[in-house]
């Protein structure tokens, strides 16, 4: 019996426990979920509504849902920054209704409700219309007054919310560059005047054609392409701008991607500057005249030097197993032998400083090119103050050879294969302007006594 008592007591537990956990805890979230559904001052879905249009004392700006984009209806000829009208929408949903302030036949006038700020207006897919008016903030700033067009309260509403329906047609069109995907681009085609770039891509790299046939600078094309494709404008010109007045007929530069996937160009037009660093623009594909920011055109009138593959030498250091640097009459090879390096005498080099060295002639960038040398005299590279040569099972892969310091202190003219004579980083010449003692383990101490 005394057994059967518990199992009651257990199970009249677990009863109460039951109720209390419905009706308080999970009660209580219902309810606040509640609360808060009714201090909304809409229940439209965000997904219904296909209409939005902002009122202002002055002007309109209306657009309509196609599918999962915006179209600008009022003022027409002005494309849509979908991401935009969308967050409108859903703010329209969140709004939230304070404390009626007033209620009756007022005058709005004091709240600033006969010329509302902004009036929001919202249709349905059901044909239903959601309005609300904004007017001026109360004394503390935090609230505005609000009211729908044929309510007869005022009623606050959070200040950010009226804060939030002002945008200007800036704020809400389509303030994209050019529209395009960075992996679809097979060519690029950059005219500035008389002057041609042209780059293909070649399976993952870039080859420049024009003016020349050359390796191209796979990071710094990547890098173009990453910049134009997320720019937007930071204004559009005036109607009073013409095309032809914007220099954009013919244009200062223009740059043409060919999209691959799509078999067609996508060309972006730079015209004259109407400020310092501003610039007019026009994706060919649309009429509206921008004014972007000065990274792109400035890119656009880079000479093709700047395009080019910046690479000092390509080899991979992991293949490299002898190294060898010669200063005039002094030679200096060190070779692996296993994970360590030794020097010619046999002393154990510091590992360290030769990885160190390699790592950054295989990653360092010359800094430019002269394509065209005079005698290699002029860069001190008739009798090179250094040569490094690198190896691979005996056979020579690799040979720079440092010259004289060039114009700018921070940098040494050199030159590896090819007849193109480049500067690069002193540092890099540092690295390997070493002695066999500089490179040299230093000896374990003796033995303590």
């Amino acid at each position: 019996m005394r057994f059967r008592g518990t199992w009651i007591l257990l199970l009249v537990f677990l009863v109460l426990g039951g109720y209390v956990y419905f009706t308080e805890y999970r009660g209580r979230d219902e309810r606040q979920q509640q609360e808060a559904a009714k201090k909304k001052l809409f229940s439209t879905s965000p997904k219904d509504v296909t209409e939005l249009s902002l009122i202002f004392p002055d002007h309109r700006i209306s657009a309509v849902k196609k599918d999962s984009r915006w179209e600008i209806t009022e003022p027409q000829g002005v494309d849509a920054d979908s991401p935009e009208w969308d967050s409108l929408v859903s703010s329209l949903g969140q709004i939230e209704k304070d404390r009626v302030v007033a209620t009756g036949n007022l005058d709005v006038a004091q709240f600033g409700l006969d010329h509302p700020a902004v009036q929001v207006s919202a249709k349905t897919k059901g044909g239903q219309t959601v309005s609300v008016q904004f007017g001026s903030d109360n004394p503390k700033k935090d609230f505005s007054y609000a009211k729908l067009p044929d309510g007869k309260e005022v009623f606050l509403t959070a200040a950010t919310w009226g804060q939030t329906f002002k945008k200007t047609l800036t704020d809400l069109r389509n303030k994209k560059v050019i529209d395009f995907s960075q992996d679809d681009i097979s060519s690029i085609r950059i005219q500035s005047g008389k002057n041609e770039i042209e780059i293909q891509k070649t399976g993952m790299d870039w080859m420049l054609k024009k003016p020349a046939e050359m390796k191209a600078d796979g990071p710094e094309v990547s890098s173009f392409l990453s910049t134009i494709q997320s720019a937007h404008a930071s204004n559009f010109a005036g109607p009073e701008i013409t095309a032809a007045g914007a220099g954009l007929m013919p244009p200062v530069s223009q740059v043409t991607l060919h999209d691959g996937k799509a078999n067609m160009d996508r060309v972006l037009s730079v015209g004259k500057s109407p400020e310092k660093d501003k610039y007019y623009a026009r994706d060919e594909s649309r009429p509206a005249i921008m004014i972007i920011e000065k990274e792109i055109p400035a890119k656009l009138l880079e000479p093709a030097t700047d395009w080019r593959d910046k690479t000092i030498v390509h080899f991979e250091q992991q293949s490299i197993d002898e190294v060898e640097i010669v200063r005039g009459a002094e030679k200096i090879a060190v070779k692996k032998q296993g994970s360590d390096w030794k020097l010619a005498d046999g002393r154990k080099a510091q590992s360290d400083k030769i990885s160190n060295a390699l790592a950054m002639l295989e990653f360092e960038r010359a800094v430019q090119f002269v394509d065209s040398p005079a005698a290699l005299s002029t860069y001190g590279l008739d009798k090179p103050r250094l040569e490094v040569t690198l190896r691979q099972a005996g056979k020579d892969t690799v040979n720079v050879k440092f010259g004289s310091a060039a114009r700018k202190p921070e940098e040494t003219y050199a030159k590896a294969s090819g007849p193109a004579v480049m500067t690069v980083n002193t540092d890099l010449y540092e690295k390997f302007n070493l002695k066999a003692d500089d490179l040299a383990e230093a000896p374990p101490p003796p033995p303590a006594k």
